[in-house]
């Protein structure tokens, strides 16, 4: 089980980068595929986005399908033109996708208390336009 732990602690460590992830696959026209296409299935951002519809579903009355077609379809940003939400409630709902990870997490015992606590208060870091740069971990959201 312990091996199962450290992958679901390193999903939910991640999941702050999924969240903007998500978000910034569809910069610059780009479709929600690229990102895919670009770095490969990712346990993070399945479990990210599986939340986020869940989250929107909820919120929008739509199926979580059909929120993961419309983001296949054309990306974050037309999806959320679609289901009629502007930026700040995109927002909104990433970081309640990410506290409801973070607490099935927590509820599955993948996590401790202690780990949970230090990831719901931490800052999601901001990838920018071209996504993470390695050498640029300056300790700061960018």
């Amino acid at each position: 089980m312990k091996p199962i732990k450290l992958v679901v602690a390193a999903v939910l460590t991640s999941v702050a980068l999924g969240a903007t992830a998500v978000h910034a696959a569809d910069t610059e026209g780009r479709d929600g595929r690229r990102m895919q296409r670009m770095h490969g299935p990712s346990l993070e951002r399945m479990v990210f986005g599986n939340a986020l519809a869940a989250e929107l579903a909820k919120q929008t009355g739509r199926t979580a399908d059909e929120v993961r077609e419309l983001f296949a379809d054309g990306g974050p940003r037309e999806a959320a033109e679609t289901l009629g939400l502007d930026r700040d409630a995109m927002k909104a709902a990433m970081e309640q996708a990410r506290q409801a990870v973070i607490a099935q997490a927590l509820a599955a015992q993948m996590i401790t208390a202690e780990q949970a606590q230090t990831l719901a208060e931490a800052k999601p870091r901001h990838l920018g336009k071209k996504g993470p740069r390695p050498d640029a971990d300056t300790g700061e959201d960018g």
